[in-house]
């Protein structure tokens, strides 16, 4: 990323998040963000709502954008996602009145050398071969076991998230790394996807009786490692603002870039 402003580097890896969220989905293209719609998982809104939103378009626009997006047994909410300064100032006049939730995430960028971490004693990490139907088992109920943690999880909810996972592994090449034990059992994951030269890492989830130990820590790392060897000049993620997970990722060498904040109402 030498040479590259902050702006620069954060719109390459929030571009990156929207295409890799956008494989597989239906597309509607506005003068003023990107509509995605996936009728096969409903309750996933992050496939199922407008992104980059851009400019100042009206409530009435943002209206017939969503009536597109939920139409025909859609998805329970309605999210919008902006990092345009100017359209974030818009979009909460516009919205926090009308009874949305408001989330800020930041997209951080790998500035340093990247860390060479092991894995605590007793683990070793792999990257899941997308036939290897045990891994990529172990590491669907590794995910569920951290997506229980929030409010917002469900059985259904786990599994769609899943299908979408794996389908971007088909469709866009994108791999899991796993943290597993001597057995086989999975104890951390994470998404990686190297596209153009941006290599984007989502998913990092630890099952909880393995936190504290620093095997997040070494996935980063490994995944940062992989991404660089395959000619990746900007190796990013994104993390909630005022999330325990951020300050793991600073500690790597991973600075903030820019913001990104997302919108969310029931449908």
């Amino acid at each position: 990323m030498a040479g590259q402003n902050a702006r620069d580097v954060s719109d390459s890896i929030l571009r990156t998040e929207d295409e890799l969220l956008a494989l597989g989905c239906e597309e509607l293209a506005l003068p003023y963000a990107r509509a995605l719609r996936d009728r096969r998982l409903p309750l996933i809104y992050d496939v199922n709502g407008i992104r980059d939103v851009r400019g100042t378009p009206a409530f009435s626009e943002l209206a017939d954008a969503f009536r597109w997006v939920t139409s025909r047994g859609g998805p329970r909410h309605c999210r919008l996602v902006s990092r345009d300064a100017d359209t974030i100032v818009h979009l909460d006049e516009l919205l926090l009145p009308r009874g949305y939730g408001r989330q800020v995430c930041i997209s951080m960028a790998l500035t340093r050398p990247v860390p060479d971490i092991s894995p605590p004693r007793g683990l070793r990490i792999v990257v899941a071969n997308g036939d290897d139907d045990r891994l990529l088992d172990g590491i669907a109920h590794c995910q569920d076991l951290v997506r229980r943690e929030e409010l917002w999880y469900g059985p259904e909810v786990s599994r769609q998230m899943d299908a979408m996972a794996f389908r971007q592994m088909r469709l866009g090449g994108a791999e899991f790394l796993a943290a597993t034990t001597r057995n086989g059992e999975v104890v951390a994951s994470l998404l990686l996807w190297c596209r153009d030269d941006v290599g984007f890492i989502a998913d990092v989830g630890t099952a909880p009786a393995y936190r504290r130990r620093g095997v997040a820590s070494s996935l980063v790392a490994a995944a940062a490692a992989l991404a660089t060897e395959r000619g990746c000049s900007v190796v990013g993620l994104t993390a909630r603002r005022d999330d325990t997970p951020r300050r793991i990722y600073e500690a790597l060498g991973f600075e903030p870039m820019g913001v990104s904040v997302d919108w969310l109402r029931s449908a």
